[in-house]
């Protein structure tokens, strides 16, 4: 494992708060599928990976520091990766952009 580090990705089942289809806001979250293939990108970097799923009751006291990002923000900024303390990337379009993020911090 390459320094021993952990890569957290924080993110929510995929939804459509507006309804699926409607023009007014598009949809928020990750599908299991979208989750899965940015877990795998990742580890083949040789890195520990952690999924945390936002939505979950008991998330706030985990992490404050993401808890308080969603506050700001809400849940249309997901995933949020990050390792250790350090918020690597919020809102990551593809995951390609995301390896390479976590390439250079590792």
């Amino acid at each position: 494992m390459t320094n021993n580090k952990i890569v957290r990705i924080f993110t929510a089942p995929l939804q459509f708060p507006c309804g699926e289809g409607s023009s007014c806001c598009g949809p928020i979250g990750q599908s299991e599928e979208e989750v899965e293939k940015l877990t795998n990108a990742i580890k083949e970097l040789g890195v520990a990976v952690e999924v945390y799923n936002v939505m979950d009751e008991n998330f706030d006291t985990s992490f404050p520091q993401i808890a308080n990002l969603l506050g700001s923000f809400g849940p249309g900024i997901v995933p949020i990766l990050s390792i250790g303390e350090e918020v690597i990337s919020i809102g990551t379009p593809s995951i390609e952009e995301a390896v390479q993020i976590v390439k250079e911090k590792i």
